[in-house]
């Protein structure tokens, strides 16, 4: 996810993929198993290194293990939809859609258990299908499956699941940020400020989504100009993953807007570096060539 790439046409559904990330205490929350969190957790920390092919076998164990969840699926639904973000192509789009379709069938089928964490995984594969549909330009269907997903995030209980405000946070935001350019739907209002604060919440306390949060908060930040946080929340993430494609992006858009060349150079230098050391680059390497070029 490359920072101005997604100024246009933000809403819910933009960032509503990749749910699952810095586990923390657990025991105030329903009961979940401790293979999946500690899987999950792992799954993350290779999308996070940008070893996708590492994080692709993490997925499948969690599915081949608890073949009765949506979970395994979100993951390899989300491990895709990161992949191909990085790479800027859509050549898993195929097994995508299939992990996503699986997913939301085994949670639908279990809604009538009541189990909290079955919705949460299911509500964030189907957001994860609508982020993915809207980098597509699939609008409709987009808004169709950001609008289910929190309806599904909205039943379950924030104060035992603080993780349900990264959801609620994420379509509060980007809903507000395009309220005129969403007129036409019911009780739309500019919720910015509340989205924001619920995201710096889930970024303290969140279960999952304490670490995946940053990212969403980059974005949301330079879409404010608020340029000082995006690199506090960059440089954080990079303090743990130094090679992160996503924050150095950040980065480097928040030293360009802060006129700081020489800073921005170096951090252009580690993308480039980075993009030199990926297989299957020409997207990203045209990608790079027209947004530093002008410099």
């Amino acid at each position: 996810m490359y920072m101005k790439d997604f100024r246009r046409l933000k809403i819910a559904f933009l960032a509503l993929f990749f749910a699952l990330t810095g586990i923390s205490d657990v025991s105030a929350t329903p009961s979940i198993d401790e293979r999946i969190l500690a899987s999950g957790r792992r799954c993350v920390e290779l999308v996070f290194e940008e070893r996708f092919t590492e994080a692709h076998q993490v997925a499948n164990r969690i599915i081949r293990d608890f073949p009765d969840s949506p979970a395994g699926y979100f993951f390899r639904a989300a491990v895709f939809h990161y992949q191909m973000l990085h790479l800027r192509n859509t050549a898993f789009e195929r097994e995508f859609y299939e992990a996503c379709a699986r997913g939301t069938q085994i949670g639908e089928n279990n809604r009538h258990l009541g189990c909290p964490w079955n919705d949460f995984f299911m509500a964030a594969t189907i957001g994860v299908q609508g982020a993915f549909d809207r980098v597509q330009s699939r609008l409709v269907s987009s808004l169709r499956l950001a609008t289910r997903a929190i309806e599904i995030f909205r039943e379950l209980d924030e104060s035992q699941m603080p993780d349900v405000l990264y959801g609620t946070g994420v379509f509060d935001y980007w809903t507000g940020a395009n309220a005129r350019l969403l007129w036409w739907m019911p009780g739309i209002r500019d919720n910015r400020q509340r989205g924001l604060a619920n995201l710096e919440r889930v970024r303290r306390n969140g279960v999952f989504t304490r670490f995946i949060v940053n990212f969403d908060l980059m974005e949301m930040y330079a879409n404010e100009s608020r340029w000082s946080d995006v690199k506090r929340i960059a440089n954080d993430v990079l303090r743990r993953y130094p090679s992160n494609t996503t924050a150095l992006w950040a980065l480097f858009e928040a030293h360009d807007a802060l006129r700081e060349n020489d800073e921005r150079d170096a951090i252009s230098a580690r993308i480039r570096e980075n993009i030199e050391k990926t297989p299957n680059n020409e997207n990203m390497l045209r990608h790079f060539q027209r947004r530093t070029r002008r410099h």
